[in-house]
């Protein structure tokens, strides 16, 4: 069982290396060489191990099984008995996707090696998952392009301009997909929800750039001002202007300032979002990589690209028309506008009880820490009395199997009892972990959500009383499992130093919130109630006989539960030489009370006589948080905000339940990142918005004036609130991430708006009040363009089902719903309030 080295020996010109071989053969020969190894001599007459104990191939001591049924037809499924699974763990930083790839192009190599009548299948495949939700966020883009096509087809009414703005999308998104791969960045759900979220941004400083283009192109400058009469069909002919160059150039100065700073800003907002941490910053870094990504390279686009294509495309210039939608809005803007300049108490009024209305709502929005992504399979933990056998847990997991095939949207149902032999899931075998695979959700017969389905189910298994059932999906478990040691949403530790108290006072907190309202599948990890014989060594008797607690605790832990004594190698394989005592000695209480121990004197004596052999009601696990002993009360959240549960949750136990001194009571899991989120996004938004502030002064180099644009935040929020308060979402870290989305879009528009109009304040030519109506007449048509292109760039994100649509739904409602307040500021607050707050830089212009 060993090999050792005798160091060199010179045989005439070569040099041999010697070498012990003491390794046991594999296989038969080496149970043979096994049954032959001397134990002692007695008398001359050597005793062989084959003479004192059975030596057997055998296998490690079982603690878990995996059993399958799966549907073959429509109402029939087969029970295929016990399989053998495995799962594939992919290195940290590894792409999942490519990880899976790979082994999927190995599955016939290993299909190849296995004994005839064995088949490798896989039931658990997360690319699915991945491909599903990639397909819904490349859809969503796709679906964005043409509602883009669409409102600039309407705004602009000519193909060549369409198409110089639509050609920031594929070189923006081209040239951000080309970054990230050099960065080794996947596109993954959030990556690429990034560029959804920014489709409609990527084309906005082209939208500017262009139109102001084309206003330029399609009105008379100085040279035509002489030819021709205004009642003729065409009184200045671009066709004829051989200055097409210089007025694309001048158009492209007037506006490359504001499309620079506010296309910047929207960049610079998503860098504190890097200061995130655990989830949320793994969860949407990516995205604010890829969106600053796309805006850098669509403020290239449109201040270089765009202008020197509209030279190109426009070299012979064009015949402008009169676009009917611009006309009449343009019409409803300029009354509407002029009413609003004349009542501007009315405009601040309302402003006001808008804000206030908005900020009443806040409380009554709910809290969460980030939407539950529908992964398409349920993960449903059977948890059984804590002293359950395997043989007991086999019987019941393949008819919980059955039960669950039952309804036809399930596919498979993999139970796994247990644990394994190797790996990182310590579960006892009262546990069954079943993996139930699913339809298309339109497929569904039985109910329409995966939460009707999980009631359903758990109504069909009340059958198996003793039995506690906890919902949750696959990846869902292990991400609540890694936040806080419990496979559910929300962990409750109650802390102490005595058991018997914890496992009292847990009890109580159990039956206190199992009426809060939105609390589901409200258990206690079991901290009593395992059978254990326990043997309690009676140190009176081991001191008659001059034994020693060891001596007892050797013959429990190397007799009864065995050690390894050595390996036997075959090849790669290497299997443990395991020495017990026979099963036949350690079956029963009584045989085990009648094991021998040798005295020191020679004398032997009976387990049974030394120590006090009984079976009791013990802990199974005692599990420790900071050094204290604790026990978790693990809870589901369903049909509320996690929020407003967990502020019941916490009302229920100050009110029921008497905590005694020393004891205390903590909730963590996914409420724990939430909060964590919060405090950190406490930082983040004041910093965006401070970090606004400063590149908006230097964009005008005006106090006043940043502070008129910084308006613009507080009325957008109005319509992100109350977007989320009417589809009945939650404020939660996507919705935070799309508050701060909306921040630097917003400000867009009212840095144009601001431009233009200071502009037309320093030539001169008009009273101020003139400049101000006529420079936000002039922005009506980029200022909508943009918007509405935002807008409806991220509807399909509303409105999609899709697989991931779930996270990126409450960042889309919220920048929605904030720009459409957002251009109504835009619009008609910013030129009501343009002189108040720009007194110093009017005159300063005025000069």
């Amino acid at each position: 069982m060993i090999m050792l080295g005798g160091r060199y020996m010179d045989r005439g010109q070569e040099q041999l290396i010697i070498r012990g071989v003491g390794w046991l053969s594999s296989n038969e020969k080496g149970i043979e060489e096994l049954k032959q190894i001397p134990v002692k001599t007695i008398a001359g007459t050597v005793v062989y191990l084959a003479d004192v104990a059975t030596v057997e191939f055998g296998s490690e001591i079982r603690q878990g099984a995996v059993t399958m049924t799966k549907r073959e037809g429509v109402n029939s499924s087969k029970f295929l008995g016990e399989v053998v699974s495995g799962i594939v763990l992919k290195r940290m930083g590894a792409n999942t996707k490519v990880a899976i790839d790979g082994i999927k192009d190995r599955i016939p190599l290993i299909q190849q090696a296995l004994p005839k009548g064995v088949t490798f299948e896989p039931i658990y495949d997360q690319a699915d998952l991945i491909e599903k939700a990639v397909s819904t966020v490349s859809k969503a883009l796709i679906e964005a392009f043409v509602f883009i096509v669409i409102v600039l087809v309407l705004f602009l009414l000519n193909v060549r301009a369409v198409l110089l703005v639509l050609i920031s999308i594929p070189l923006s998104v081209g040239m951000a997909l080309t970054v990230m791969a050099y960065n080794g960045l996947s596109a993954n759900l959030m990556s690429l929800g990034g560029l959804a979220v920014a489709i409609g941004m990527m084309v906005d400083g082209a939208v500017v750039m262009m139109e102001n283009i084309f206003k330029h192109l399609s009105q008379p400058d100085r040279r035509h001002e002489h030819e021709g009469t205004h009642d003729s069909e065409n009184p200045f002919d671009v066709e004829k202007d051989t200055s097409v160059g210089l007025r694309i150039q001048i158009a492209a100065r007037e506006v490359a300032k504001p499309v620079f700073f506010a296309v910047t800003i929207i960049m610079v907002v998503f860098a504190p979002l890097f200061s995130l941490e655990g989830v949320e910053g793994k969860l949407f870094q990516p995205m604010a990589i890829s969106i600053m990504i796309a805006m850098a390279a669509s403020l290239a686009v449109s201040l270089i690209v765009v202008p020197a294509l509209a030279s190109y495309f426009f070299q012979k210039g064009f015949k402008a028309r009169t676009d009917p939608l611009v006309s009449i809005l343009e019409k409803l803007y300029r009354s509407s506008l002029t009413k609003a300049m004349n009542a501007k108490k009315v405009i601040l009024i309302g402003l006001g009880a808008l804000l206030v209305g908005a900020l009443f709502l806040v409380p009554h929005l709910g809290t969460e820490f980030v939407p539950e992504l529908e992964e398409g399979t349920i993960n449903l933990r059977a948890t059984m009395a804590p002293s359950t056998s395997l043989t007991t847990a086999l019987f019941v997991a393949p008819k919980l199997e059955k039960l669950l095939l039952e309804f036809p949207e399930v596919t498979y149902a993999a139970s796994r009892i247990g644990r394994a032999e190797i790996g990182g899931d310590p579960e006892p075998v009262s546990n069954i972990e079943i993996y139930i695979g699913l339809k298309p959700t339109a497929e569904w017969t039985s109910a329409k959500t995966r939460h009707e389905l999980q009631g359903l189910m758990e109504e069909k298994l009340e059958q198996f009383p003793g039995l506690l059932l906890n919902f949750s999906q696959p990846i869902a478990t292990r991400v609540d499992e890694l936040l806080s040691g419990v496979k559910a949403q929300l962990a409750i530790k109650l802390f102490g130093p005595d058991l018997d108290i914890l496992a009292q006072q847990g009890q109580a907190i159990v039956n206190a919130i199992q009426g809060v309202d939105g609390a589901r599948d409200v258990a206690m990890e079991p901290i009593a109630g395992e059978s254990q014989l326990v043997v309690r060594p009676n140190r009176r008797q081991l001191s008659r006989y001059g034994l020693s607690i060891g001596d007892v605790m050797r013959l429990v832990r190397n007799g009864i539960g065995g050690q390894e004594v050595g390996q036997v190698i075959n090849g790669n394989e290497r299997y443990d030489i395991y020495l017990r005592i026979g099963k036949a000695f350690r079956d029963q209480q009584q045989t085990i009370a009648d094991l021998r121990l040798q005295a020191p004197t020679g004398a032997w004596v009976r387990l049974g006589d030394v120590a006090d052999i009984a079976i009791e009601s013990g802990p199974p696990q005692v599990r420790r948080d900071d050094v204290q002993r604790r026990v978790v009360i693990q809870a589901n959240v369903q049909g509320r905000d996690m929020g407003s549960v967990v502020k019941d949750i916490r009302a229920a136990i100050a009110s029921k339940v008497d905590l005694p001194p020393g004891y205390s009571v903590d909730i963590g899991g996914q409420f724990e990142n939430q909060q964590r989120a919060q405090q950190r996004l406490a930082i983040v938004v004041p910093l965006s918005i401070g970090m606004i502030a400063l590149l908006l002064y230097f964009a005008f180099t005006s106090v006043g004036q940043a502070m008129l644009i910084l308006v613009n935040l507080p009325l957008a929020m109005i319509g992100g609130i109350v977007a989320l308060y009417i589809s009945g979402q939650y404020l939660s870290v996507p919705s935070s991430i799309g508050f701060i989305t909306l921040f630097g879009v917003a400000v867009l528009n009212g840095v144009v708006m601001v431009e233009a109009i200071n502009l037309r304040i320093e030539t001169g030519t008009e009273s101020i009040a003139q400049a101000v109506y006529e420079g936000a007449i002039s922005r009506l048509r980029p200022v909508l363009m943009t918007a509405i292109i935002a807008a409806l760039g991220l509807i399909p994100m509303i409105m999609s089902n899709g697989v991931g649509s779930e996270i990126q739904r409450p960042l889309a409602t919220v920048i929605v719903g904030g720009l459409i307040t957002a251009t109504f500021l835009t619009l008609f607050v910013l030129p009501v309030l343009y002189g108040w707050f720009s007194k110093g830089r009017i005159e300063e212009m005025r000069r």
